[in-house]
C-alpha cells in the first residue's frame, strides 16, 4: 500500500451551501501551490453525487473537468483528496450491490486522477441505515472503510460520524468500537474538542487519541459560516500551533477563501499571528476604516470584550459607511452583505434605526418582536 506524506495540510470544500466551479478550484490549487501546502479534499455537500445521491453515476462532462482538475493538480504538486459520503443510506445487510457500487465510484475517481479517496460517515443521523443488529454502528463503519481499502489496495481516509467530542453521547462506544475495528493504518479526521475548535494543539485529540494510534488530521472549521450564513468570521489565525496535518475547511466564497489561505501561510511563515493579519490585509488593500469593525468579524471563539460600557457605535458605523461605499474590489463585494447586516445591527442596538427600515430588513416574525421591544408594552 502506499504511504502517505508524514504532512497533510490544506484546502477542505465540504461545506454546505455553496459549490465551487472548476475555475474556482483550479484558483484554489494555485494558492495551496504558492503557499507549500499539499492537498484539495473534494467532499462538497451540495454534490448530489457525492453525498445525497451517491450511488448516481458522474455525467462525462463531470469526468472530464475532473479529470482536467487532476491534472493541474499534479503539475502543481497537489494530492486530490475526494470523498464519498453513502452514510444516508447504505444498506450494510447481505447484498453486497452498495458495495459494489461504492467501489466502482472510488475507482472511477481514482482513474481520473484522484490520489487519495476518503470515505465519510459526517452529518448522518444515528443508525439511519439498514443494519445488521449484531454488530453496533461503529464497528459497521470501520469494517467498510476497511473493506474498501482492501478493495482498492491501498490507504483511505475516514470521517467518523463522531468527529469531535461535542458529538459523543451516552454511546460513547461509538468511537471506541470504530478505532478498535479500523486499520491502523487508515488516517482520521477529527475536529478535537469542539465542532469549531479553540486550537489544533495536541489537547484538542486527547479523547480521540485514547481510543486510537492512527494517524489524526485535524478538520478546521474556525472561519466555516454555513451554520451561521448571515455572518462572516475572517480574523487571525487564532490559536493554531503550526498547519502539519491540518486541513481547513472555510467559507466556498472564492475570494474570500484565497485571502484566508494567504493569512494561514503568513502565520505559518512568521509564527507571528499580528504580523500575518497586518501583512495579508496590505496584499489585499483592505482600507485601514476595516481594523474598527474587525472585531466583530472574528471566528467566533475567539472574540474579546473591548471595555465598552455603552452602546454607542458611531464609530463603528462611520467606518462601516466607508467600507461599504467607498471600498471597491472583489472581496469588498463578497463581505458587502456581511458588512451592512453588521451596519443594520448596530444601529438596531443604538436606537437610530427607524420602523420603516425595520420592517424592510427583517423577517415578519422577527420584526414583530423588534417593535414590540422598542415600541409596546414590556
Amino acid at each position: 500500500m502506499k504511504e502517505f506524506s508524514t504532512n497533510i495540510n490544506g484546502y477542505i470544500e465540504g461545506y454546505y451551501g455553496r459549490l465551487l466551479n472548476w475555475i474556482e478550484r483550479n484558483q484554489i490549487l494555485r494558492k495551496l501551490n504558492c503557499c507549500n501546502f499539499n492537498t484539495y479534499f473534494y467532499c462538497p455537500k451540495e454534490d448530489l453525487s457525492q453525498r445525497l445521491n451517491w450511488r448516481k453515476n458522474y455525467n462525462r462532462n463531470w469526468i472530464t473537468a475532473f479529470e482536467n482538475f487532476c491534472k493541474n493538480s499534479q503539475r502543481l504538486k497537489i494530492g486530490i483528496l475526494v470523498g464519498i459520503s453513502p452514510g444516508l443510506d447504505f444498506n450494510f445487510g447481505k447484498s453486497s450491490d452498495d458495495f459494489n457500487i461504492l467501489v466502482n465510484k472510488a475507482k472511477l475517481l481514482k482513474c481520473c486522477g484522484a490520489k487519495y479517496v476518503s470515505l465519510l460517515f459526517d452529518d448522518i443521523p444515528r443508525r439511519s441505515f439498514r443494519i445488521d443488529e449484531k454488530k453496533s454502528e461503529g464497528v459497521l463503519h470501520a469494517e467498510l472503510a476497511n473493506d474498501l481499502s482492501k478493495e482498492l489496495n491501498e490507504k483511505i481516509f475516514v470521517v467518523p460520524r463522531v468527529y469531535s467530542d461535542e458529538l459523543i453521547d451516552i454511546e460513547y462506544s461509538y468511537l471506541a468500537d470504530f478505532n478498535k475495528t479500523l486499520n491502523d493504518h487508515t488516517p482520521i479526521f477529527y475536529c478535537g474538542q469542539k465542532i469549531i475548535s479553540e486550537t489544533n494543539k495536541s489537547i484538542e485529540l486527547e479523547t480521540i487519541k485514547k481510543t486510537t494510534s492512527n494517524k489524526i488530521i485535524f478538520w478546521d472549521n474556525l472561519y466555516a459560516n454555513d451554520y451561521c450564513p448571515k455572518r462572516i468570521f475572517i480574523g487571525p489565525y487564532f490559536g493554531r500551533s503550526d498547519f502539519n496535518n491540518t486541513m481547513i475547511n472555510p467559507t466556498g466564497l472564492i475570494k474570500t477563501d484565497l485571502f484566508i489561505l494567504d493569512l494561514i501561510y503568513f502565520t505559518k511563515l512568521n509564527n507571528d499571528i499580528e504580523s500575518a493579519w497586518i501583512r495579508n490585509q496590505k496584499k489585499y488593500k483592505i482600507p485601514e476604516q476595516f481594523n474598527i469593525i474587525s472585531r466583530y468579524f472574528f471566528p467566533i471563539n475567539f472574540n474579546q470584550e473591548d471595555g465598552k460600557h455603552n452602546y454607542s457605535y458611531n464609530e463603528e458605523i462611520e467606518a462601516l459607511d466607508f467600507l461599504l461605499w467607498k471600498w471597491k474590489s472583489p472581496l469588498s463585494r463578497e463581505w458587502y452583505q456581511y458588512m451592512l447586516n453588521l451596519k443594520q445591527d448596530l444601529q438596531l442596538v443604538n436606537g437610530n434605526l427607524d420602523i420603516n427600515r425595520i420592517k424592510k430588513i427583517f423577517p415578519v416574525t422577527l420584526t414583530e418582536l423588534l417593535l414590540k421591544f422598542k415600541w409596546g408594552d414590556k
